[in-house]
């Protein structure tokens, strides 16, 4: 018979190879015993959101980080930032969405008005920015120069009279070739895409009823300056005539077709020139000759919140706070952060003309968001 020690030793032995290969199993599947990571994600989060984010939520490092680091996997879909927010909470419960993620903070402001207390776990958070510009080419540039309406200042170009240009140029329709810009013709308009659509053109909206509205650019609208002034914001968006429904496909059809002789002043996000030289693919050089980026004073900056509906979108939240999915945004994408403090550095652009600070004004309240957007899906709204 063997004796005590023996057996008392075997068992232990026994016990040990038994964790051992359990923990080995356990390690495999899900990565918990060595810290690597899980062959599946925990959570799968379904999120709609502006366009001009897909690339970013497609990128292979952020998707990574996401599913290594934070167990998380993204299912994105691309839908105007004010069709998101005007969903129903029953069509949103029933699609199964998780998350939206608008590219405003007024639709933030639209979605919570309209859905308060609609979700026990409802918590939102700013993740990314980026202002809101008007992308041109010299001849245009220059003619807005000579006329006072554009400043060159440290290579960069500011608008420092967004009112006359809106009022005493586009409304009065006057032309380019009028205003002695070379081989430029048809009247000055600034192009966007659909403002009842897509949030880049919302936020050209929301900006020009911000001028047109108050004596003090730097202030929103009430509801009844507002008022006053949508019939005005209502002329300068049919100005426009057919615009593109997204952002993304909108800047990029402003380029393909031609760029200032498309539209010689096109509004949209500073991320998107950004994110097109960054992300290679393009002749830069002729891009960079024949794109300039002009700054409103003020312009608005284009918020991102992401309204988590659910606990599991909650932790996508957190995970897009991660440093190195931070940085992907800025330097890939051209988002800057709205959590990092110096984390933009226009210089990592040396061949783009990009801001450090920009004057901005804030985006109007919910009840003048709301207003502003029926005026735009409906004429007769704007009396």
């Amino acid at each position: 018979m063997p004796n005590v020690r023996f057996l008392i030793g075997l068992v232990t032995v026994i016990v040990v190879c038994v964790v051992a290969a359990v923990l080995w199993v356990r390690s495999a599947t899900d990565g918990t015993a060595t810290g690597t990571a899980r062959s599946t994600p925990d959570v799968v989060v379904t999120c709609l959101g502006g366009s001009e984010k897909s690339e970013l939520m497609a990128d292979a490092d952020v998707v990574r980080i996401l599913r290594d680091r934070y167990h998380v996997e993204v299912a994105f879909q691309p839908l105007g930032s004010y069709d998101q927010v005007q969903l129903s909470a029953d069509d949103l419960r029933a699609r199964r969405i998780d998350c939206l993620w608008p590219s405003s903070a007024s639709a933030q402001s639209v979605f919570e008005a309209r859905h308060a207390g609609a979700f026990p776990d409802y918590r939102a958070e700013n993740l990314l920015q980026s202002p809101e510009v008007v992308y041109a080419g010299p001849r245009g540039t220059e003619a807005l120069v000579r006329r006072g309406l554009v400043e060159q200042r440290d290579h960069q170009y500011h608008i420092v009279d967004m009112k006359s240009l809106l009022l005493d140029h586009v409304l009065k329709k006057r032309t380019w070739d009028g205003i002695g810009a070379a081989d430029l013709r048809g009247p000055i308009t600034v192009a966007s895409t659909d403002a009842a659509k897509s949030n880049s053109g919302f936020v050209l909206a929301q900006l020009q009823l911000s001028i047109v509205a108050t004596d003090d650019v730097f202030q929103s609208p009430s509801l009844a300056q507002a008022r006053r002034a949508l019939p005005t914001v209502r002329a300068l968006y049919d100005a426009q005539g057919l615009q593109a429904r997204s952002s993304d496909s909108g800047f990029r059809e402003w380029l393909t077709q031609g760029g200032e002789f498309k539209s010689p002043l096109y509004a949209g996000y500073e991320n998107q020139l950004i994110q097109m030289v960054a992300g290679g693919g393009v002749d830069t050089a002729s891009v960079l000759a024949n794109v300039r980026m002009l700054y409103p004073e003020p312009t608005i900056y284009s918020d991102h919140p992401l309204l988590a509906l659910t606990s599991t979108a909650g932790r996508l939240v957190e995970a897009m706070k991660d440093p190195e999915i931070q940085t992907i945004a800025w330097k890939t994408y051209g988002f800057r952060s709205a959590l990092r403090i110096g984390a933009n550095d226009v210089a990592d652009f040396p061949d783009l003309a990009l801001a450090a600070q920009v004057r901005t004004t804030p985006a109007p309240a919910a009840d003048v968001t709301l207003a502003l957007l029926g005026c735009i899906k409906d004429a007769t709204t704007c009396q």
